[in-house]
């Protein structure tokens, strides 16, 4: 109870901190300029939203196909939506979706958790490519243009980014580490739990060697496919190129023409808010961040808020809902097949 009063009061907080964004940037003007609204401009950054989740998973299928883990796409793409839902609700570095994301691929192949998540580290790692590119594009206008807020927070979120890609890379390849995090996480919860896993460290020990080994294994052997990875990397640029049209569509929609670049800037600066906040999904805190960035650009508090909050509604609240109604539905159908 204390952990899920901990994360209701989180979102509480992050929710009053939207109500006060907006409040501030005069909840009047919002709702003229909302009711401007161009809906063939919305509309298409709907369908390029949609497009985002869609490409991931394609580009996770391939993955998943190349270790031989042959998975339909709808189930793959039912994975993925609940993934983001569950990253969504979690703070820091939004890692829950990916277990779950792990256990419903598993449900449905005969694969080992090792093979089909070292399917999900390199999905994962696909996107630092992209990222490099358009963070340099991003800095090199920041310069040009003397925004030194934009400059600060795209250097806080390199640095951010930099160390989980790190991270992540070097727990990936050193199977010592990877099997002493492991172990420490098991006895953790022997600890919580001390009757139900009593006496089964040696067994525990097994399994997550076989599953690291495997891990392991199809990591490298995907590293090494060449013709995968530039595929999956082509759509990694696809998949960032439609978050930044997405954005700029979303100002078309408010009747303003944002340089493209203004947008790029802003989504490389803020794309690390989600890492480091303690609220779930970055909930207030990416907001005000974005309208902050939007505001050091020149652009109206109004129209930088609102445009925020629209984007924010395509981003994150959708999907979340739509990630929420598909765990519901698979839910009842889980049920039903055990």
């Amino acid at each position: 109870m204390r952990g899920k009063g901990k994360k209701s009061l989180t979102i509480a907080a992050g929710l009053l901190l939207v109500v006060l964004l907006i409040a501030w940037s005069d909840f009047g003007e919002m709702v003229k300029l909302l009711s401007q609204t161009r809906l063939k401009y919305l509309a298409l950054a709907c369908l390029v939203s949609a497009l985002e989740t869609l490409l991931w998973s394609l580009r996770w299928q391939i993955l998943l196909k190349q270790s031989n883990i042959y998975i339909p796409f709808k189930k793959v793409l039912e994975a993925t939506l609940i993934g983001i839902f569950v990253n969504n609700v979690t703070p820091g570095a939004r890692g829950g979706g990916e277990p779950v994301r792990m256990y419903l691929i598993k449900k449905r192949s005969e694969s080992s958790y090792g093979k089909i998540f070292a399917t999900i580290a390199t999905d994962r790692m696909l996107d630092a490519i992209p990222i490099v590119v358009f963070t340099i594009i991003a800095f090199w206008y920041a310069l040009d243009l003397g925004t030194h807020l934009v400059l600060v927070v795209l250097l806080i979120s390199v640095i951010v980014l930099l160390s989980v890609i790190l991270l992540s890379t070097l727990f990936s390849l050193n199977e010592r580490l990877a099997m002493g995090l492991l172990m420490k996480t098991f006895r953790l919860i022997r600890r919580i739990f001390p009757k139900k896993f009593e006496d089964k460290e040696e067994k525990a020990e097994e399994i997550i060697k076989t599953h690291v080994m495997d891990f392991k294994k199809t990591f490298v052997m995907l590293s090494k496919n060449k013709l995968a990875l530039l595929g999956s990397t082509t759509i990694s640029f696809m998949i960032w190129i439609s978050a930044v049209i997405r954005t700029y569509l979303v100002f078309l929609s408010l009747n303003y023409p944002i340089q493209l670049h203004k947008v790029l800037m802003v989504q490389m600066a803020g794309m690390a808010v989600g890492l480091i906040s303690i609220i779930p999904g970055g909930i207030g805190i990416t907001e005000a961040i974005f309208s902050a960035l939007y505001l050091s650009l020149a652009i109206d508090k109004t129209l930088a808020v609102t445009a925020t909050m629209v984007d924010r509604a395509l981003s994150f609240w959708i999907p979340t809902l739509t990630g929420t109604l598909v765990a519901a539905h698979l839910g009842v159908k889980l049920t039903e097949e055990s």
